[in-house]
């Protein structure tokens, strides 16, 4: 939609478009968001008629649109009422014109979704692979693990239901093809940096920085690198073969990884400083929060993290038959599901928490459920109770709130109590760290994390820096992932770099030709259901979250909005002005 004039005058000079419109208000009833801000297409056109477009364009409204086209799909005269929303949009004041979609903001990492959603929309599933790769270095473990709260924040949930975005993320990555080869390393800097950590943070760190043409040497105290990746999280989740190809194509881009040197026992801080010129630690949460409780001496009481570790180590754990699991996050129905697979015949989980305020990803919970997982939220446990040395049961107290007024974690109990039967009891109620090995260097610690510049991520060391969950507590792989680039991009500052971690430039010409007609039924189109394999052949460790085939993945991509396009077009039509 080019435009030789200024966005009103052109605005204006398509009001005879509306000859036509009867102000009959099929529109706004089939509007999904007629109301929100006052929000009514039918007025929306009756004021451009009368040539008052720059008084509406005056208010958020325009912008409340999401362009699904419902509205032009009822109109008895065939308006083309997007092609005049869009001109109002460049006419809005900046304050009401955001810079990017919600969901490139709700990214942690920043990933260009609606960029990857039309290349996949498009059958060019290598061009949507490698933009991908710009902002993470991980789509296949990304596109199985991910908290996705691009999702949350999808304005398609506004029509009807929000773009899969997590699952057309893992359709790119697993259908690369021949071109899953990571970017070259950039020119030598001369300039060396040791990461201390394989897990998602330094990984991630170690990505950019080599990238940016640092040599990079990782430490890793684990026989094999990934962290919690590999070490916490079930191969029902994250398939070890997809782990490995995706961390053998970042080292393969020249980083030496150094495994089985544990920092504070192998090697010092002081050390590497004298051997580098930078110092990332992201050396995560290895360790299982504890609480005081009566009866978790005993024999038979695993803690959450320690257990999955174990578990991803084929550690013996004389798993018995009736497991009671406290805690309501995803270490703790991992720990469920994964003691469904090593052979108990009953696994229950006990929470704090409502079933509503549960922090674990809700399709977790629901694949617990659809294994038998059975649930006791709003319940603590108060003793585990004993006979002659074995575990024979929990007492559980009911919790009336897990939070206080002002939101903390601040749990209040009645005097409701149950007793539930079990055989062994496990605790996952949280992850903590073991910081001594940083005690007398310099570097603040604070509880249990490595205290940093929140802007830099630097100690109080110059040129270590710290980040992931070791500095910011526990947090989602793409949250450790964004940790590790923002570090990257300080450390490669610090260096002399200008600490640009990717390009990104947007096609102007892509924006202006863009028109949103959408093809008939768009609006309507509904999420595609993500495959999974049946209840009845979940056993062992096989990959439970299936992939999109072609028709689907290219039907689910085509359902985005392409927000971004909506905002570099008004963007343009504004510059003409």
């Amino acid at each position: 939609m080019k435009m030789n004039t200024g966005p009103a005058e052109s605005l204006f000079s398509q009001a005879h478009m509306f000859s036509t419109c009867e102000q009959c208000g099929l529109c706004s009833s089939a509007c999904p968001i007629t109301g929100v801000d006052g929000f009514n297409v039918r007025r929306l056109l009756r004021y451009v008629e009368l040539g008052l477009a720059e008084e509406i364009s005056d208010t958020p409204q325009p912008w409340n649109c999401t362009a699904c086209g419902r509205c032009e799909g009822v109109c008895p005269n065939g308006v083309s009422i997007l092609e005049v929303i869009r001109p109002l949009r460049a006419l809005s004041p900046e304050g009401f014109r955001p810079k990017s979609p919600p969901c490139i903001e709700a990214c942690p990492a920043g990933v260009d979704v609606p960029g990857y959603l039309r290349h996949i929309a498009a059958g060019r599933n290598d061009e949507a692979y490698r933009l991908i790769l710009e902002s993470v270095p991980f789509p296949g473990i990304l596109g199985r693990v991910c908290t996705h709260p691009c999702e949350d924040m999808c304005r398609r949930g506004e029509v009807n239901e929000p773009v899969s975005i997590c699952a057309l993320k893992r359709f790119a990555a697993d259908n690369a093809g021949d071109l899953r080869d990571m970017p070259g390393a950039g020119k030598d800097t001369g300039k060396k940096v040791a990461v201390i950590g394989a897990g998602p943070a330094g990984l991630t760190a170690a990505f950019y920085l080599r990238k940016k043409g640092h040599r990079v040497v990782i430490f890793e105290a684990k026989p094999k690198p990934g962290g919690m990746m590999r070490y916490g999280i079930p191969f029902y989740r994250l398939p070890e073969d997809i782990l490995e190809t995706e961390i053998a194509q970042l080292l393969d881009m020249g980083i030496e990884l150094n495994a089985g040197r544990r920092l504070g026992v192998d090697f010092g801080i002081r050390e590497l400083k004298r051997g580098f010129d930078a110092v990332f630690i992201a050396t995560g949460l290895w360790s299982s929060r504890k609480i005081p409780l009566k009866g978790s001496d005993l024999k038979g009481v695993h803690w959450g993290m320690d257990f999955l570790i174990a578990a991803s180590e084929a550690e013996s754990l004389g798993l018995k038959e009736r497991v009671l699991v406290v805690g309501g996050g995803n270490v703790a129905v991992d720990v469920a599901m994964t003691c469904l697979r090593l052979g108990a015949k009953e696994v229950v989980m006990a929470c704090l928490e409502s079933r509503e305020e549960m922090p674990a990803n809700p399709r977790e919970i629901e694949m617990a459920l659809e294994e038998g997982v059975g649930l006791l939220p709003s319940w603590g446990p108060s003793e585990i109770m004993s006979a002659g040395g074995q575990i024979t049961g929990v007492e559980l107290v009911r919790c009336s709130s897990v939070f206080d007024e002002k939101g903390n974690f601040c749990p209040a109990f009645d005097d409701t109590k149950k007793r539930v039967e079990t055989d062994q009891v496990i605790l996952a109620i949280g992850q903590t760290s073991e910081l001594s090995f940083l005690e007398g260097v310099g570097i603040d610690i604070k509880g249990d994390l490595i205290g940093v510049n929140e802007e830099t991520s630097e100690t109080g060391i110059p040129g270590v820096f710290a980040g992931g969950d070791a500095a910011s507590g526990p947090g989602t792989v793409v949250q450790a992932v964004a940790s590790g680039k923002r570090a990257a991009s300080a450390v490669d500052r610090y260096l002399g770099g200008d600490g640009e971690m990717e390009s990104k430039e947007k096609n102007a010409d892509e924006a202006l030709s863009y028109t949103g007609k959408r093809v008939e039924g768009f609006a309507d189109m509904r999420r595609e259901r993500v495959p999974s394999l049946p209840v009845s052949e979940r056993s062992g460790f096989a990959e439970v979250d299936l992939c999109y085939g072609d028709k689907q993945a290219r039907a689910e991509a085509g359902r985005c909005l392409q927000c971004d396009l909506e905002i570099a077009l008004a963007e343009a039509l504004r510059s003409e002005e």
